[in-house]
Formats: C-alpha cells, structure tokens, sequence
C-alpha cells in the first residue's frame, strides 16, 4: 500500500483551522512519533512540545534536558517547553535558547524536515502542519523545513539516515540539495562521536548503502568521509574487479550484506552488534585500496591494519572496531586458504580465539565480496563454479566450520600428562602444531 493511502484525507485542511493558536496552552505530539503515525509505521519514542507553560508548571516531572527544558513523564515519553533557537557560535552547542512566548509554529520551524515538522492535538485528533509535511509525505519528499536546517551540520547526514530508512522512492527537495551544498564548509566542524551516532543509526536501516550514495549524489560525501570518497576515484581494472570504481563494489556489497544478514537474522544467528560489525566490515574492506595503488601499484596490503586505520573516517568504539579489523585482515585470506601452507591455514583459524560467530561472519563477508563484484568469468559464462557464490553452499561452509570445530577441540593435555618432563613452551608449541596437521589432514583436505 502506498504512503498516499495511508495519510488520512481529512488532515488537509486543518492547517487553516489551527493557524492562529498563538500561545495558548497546548501539548500536542511532535517529530518521529506523528510522521510515523501518519505512515503507519511502529512508534519507538513519544515526545510532546508544550505551549505556554513555564518550567513550573512541570516541577513534579524530572528534568533530562541540559541545555533547554526536557521533562520525563512516567509513561517514558518525554516534554519539551516550546523554543526557539538562534545560532549565535560555531559548533553543535553555538546556540542560544528562548522559552518565553514561543508559538507552535515558531517550534515547529526550528525542526529539520517538513515530515518532522507536524504536531498531532490528541485530545482533538488535530494535526497542525505549517510547512506541508503531510504533503510532503504523500509525495515521498525529503523537504528542509527552513533556513535553519543549515544551523545543524549534523541534519544532512539525517536527512541520507531517513532516505536509508524509507528507500531509493524517497526524493530530496532540489531546494534543499542546494542549501545542503551550500553547507559544505560547515560540515567540517562535524563532531566524530555524533557522526558515529547517525552512522550506526544507517547501519541498522534496511538500505544502509543509500545513505552513502545520498551523501555522494548530494556532494558532500568527500567532506564528511573522504577515504569513502577516494573508492569513487579508483577502478581497478583487472580481471577480477571490472566495477565502475571500488565505491560501487563497496556499495553492492553492503547491500548482499544486508540480505544475507536477513537470512542470519531469520535463524537467529546473528544479534544486532555483529550485524553492525558484518556491514562496518563490508564499508571499509577495501578502504585502504587507494593509498596501496598510489604507493605500490596494486591493492597488495589492503587487509592490513597499518593502511586501514588512517583511512577510518570516523571514530568507531573498539568493541566494533577490533572484530571489524579481524573480518577485514582475513577477508583475503579465506579466499586462498587452499593455496596457504599448513600453519598458516591453522594460523588463519586460530585467529578467531574460537569465537564462532565471528567465523560465520568471516564466510558471509566471503560471500558479500564474491557476489559484489563482476570479473572477466561473470561477464564471458553465464554459470559460477565457485565455492564463494552463495551462503546456501553448504558443503563450503561444512568445510570451514566442521575444520574450526576439530582444531579447537584438540588439546595437548593427554600429552603433556604422558610425558616424564615438562616440555618447553617451543616443543609444546610444535607438538600442537604437528598434531593440528594432522587434523587438517583428515578434516580440511578431505571434507
């Protein structure tokens, strides 16, 4: 059912009906709460703006917000006093706060987006919609409410977050293109750790990659992220990657990422955190590529951590970042395992502390990569021996996992009991390994 269908009619007119409500008391429902109530989507927070109220009249409630008056009621859903916001420094907190004789539409106005810009009375059921939000929403349009958009640097990357979120039907204003382009110099004062916040918000949208690509059609991306920026520069040209440039194979792979994670998710295989780590993996895979072809000609060294730290555009916490790092130094690897001698095959396993998980994370990176790319055999046979094509290979993944399994359950404590004198830690070490050949030999060589 299209979005048309579901707005009600009967909020057309009601921007006449409420047009002069002055500061007449009033608390009416606000923001994400009344956009997705009127697309008929799950509402997740319930926040109320309050017109003609002082902070006295809510004294009971306890007080959440620092910079201007936010109130918790005990349903969980919170209040804000109605304000007004002028600019007045640079940065996230340059602004100055008014409370007093501040209108509804005054509140409204300061928002980001018309969609986000409508007020529900729900003791009248009456919408107040000033800035056409509710038309903007039947037509699928990402509108900015006003000027002020400008003052937030942060509400360009929402504005990409809300297009993830809703889909490639969703079009930005050419207004408001525009106004974001003209906000490229305010976008450096970016703080990291907010980045983080709305990236992390896109990474958990159905069209994750969309928010990327709206950052790169808007212009804004080689400011925001610009090692993602520097993928839209290099096509690597060899046989094995004949995509338009590595951005484009970063993009398609995000997006396998996120049906094969449906796939995960339907068998409970996968919580939300290694989803996140799966599509982080899956963004800066090939990031340090650019810097290897500059420096060395090829993408040799791509996986390695010296090269892909210096290349993360934004602050990742480590508990993201450390198993990130660990899918994206073996996401070559897995590839030639057949190839690799003996101990460095055992090395690849060990790599993984026997952390399971992590390893099914490892093969549908594997997969992501394969399927997102296009190579001379794609484009001259119209079939696909490989082993990497699908995540419903069984007889790939038995291989890896039955091999994981066998290794971790090796252990040299029979050993170390038989023996008269204590080994050293080499001889104990070499015993370990000889005797994980063996097992190698009887389960990776012959499943």
């Amino acid at each position: 059912m299209s979005l048309t269908t579901k707005i009600p009619k009967c909020v057309s007119f009601i921007n006449e009906l409420m047009a002069n409500t002055g500061y007449t008391k009033q608390i009416c429902l606000v923001g994400g709460a009344v956009r997705d109530k009127l697309l008929c989507l799950p509402i997740k927070d319930r926040d109320y703006v309050a017109v003609g109220y002082s902070e006295k009249d809510f004294s009971h409630l306890s007080r959440v917000g620092k910079s201007f008056p936010v109130f918790l009621r005990q349903d969980g859903s919170q209040i804000a006093l109605a304000r007004r916001e002028k600019k007045v420094s640079a940065g996230y907190n340059g602004f100055c706060v008014q409370t007093k004789q501040v209108s509804l539409q005054e509140d409204l106005k300061r928002r980001d987006l018309t969609i986000n810009s409508i007020a529900l009375d729900e003791a009248k059921g009456e919408y107040y919609d000033p800035f056409n939000g509710i038309q903007d929403l039947k037509n699928k349009i990402l509108r900015h409410t006003s000027e002020s958009f400008c003052e937030d640097p942060l509400r360009v990357l929402r504005i990409a977050r809300f297009r993830a979120r809703f889909g490639i039907c969703w079009k930005i204003h050419p207004s408001t293109k525009v106004l974001i382009y003209q906000m490229r110099k305010e976008l450096e004062s970016l703080e990291p750790n907010r980045v983080y916040r709305e990236v992390e918000s896109a990474m958990q949208t159905p069209n994750t990659s969309l928010f990327f690509e709206t950052l790169f059609e808007l212009g804004v991306l080689d400011i925001i992220f610009p090692h993602l920026y520097a993928l839209t520069t290099l096509k690597e040209g060899n046989l094995h990657h004949l995509e338009a440039s590595v951005f484009a194979h970063t993009m398609e792979v995000l997006k396998i990422t996120e049906s094969l994670a449906k796939t995960l998710q339907a068998t409970q295989q996968i919580s939300n955190k290694q989803l996140l780590i799966l599509k982080f993996a899956a963004l800066y895979h090939d990031i340090a590529k650019p810097y290897c072809y500059r420096h060395f000609g090829n993408s040799s060294g791509h996986d390695k951590q010296e090269y892909i730290l210096p290349a993360l555009d934004i602050f990742i916490p480590k508990s993201i970042q450390k198993p990130m790092l660990q899918l994206i130094k073996n996401h070559t690897k897995i590839y030639k395992l057949d190839e690799m001698r003996p101990s460095k095959i055992i090395e690849f396993f060990d790599s993984f502390c026997r952390d399971k998980s992590l390893l099914n994370l490892q093969i549908a990176l594997l997969f992501a990569d394969r399927k997102g790319r296009i190579d001379l055999q794609d484009s001259t046979t119209q079939s696909k021996d490989s082993p990497y094509d699908s995540l419903s290979n069984q007889a790939f993944r038995q291989r890896i996992l039955q091999t994981f399994n066998a290794l971790n359950a090796y252990s040299p404590k029979l050993w170390l009991e038989s023996q008269k004198n204590l080994p050293n830690a080499q001889a104990i070490k070499a015993h370990v390994l000889q005797e994980k050949i063996k097992i190698l030999d009887s389960v990776f060589y012959q499943v």
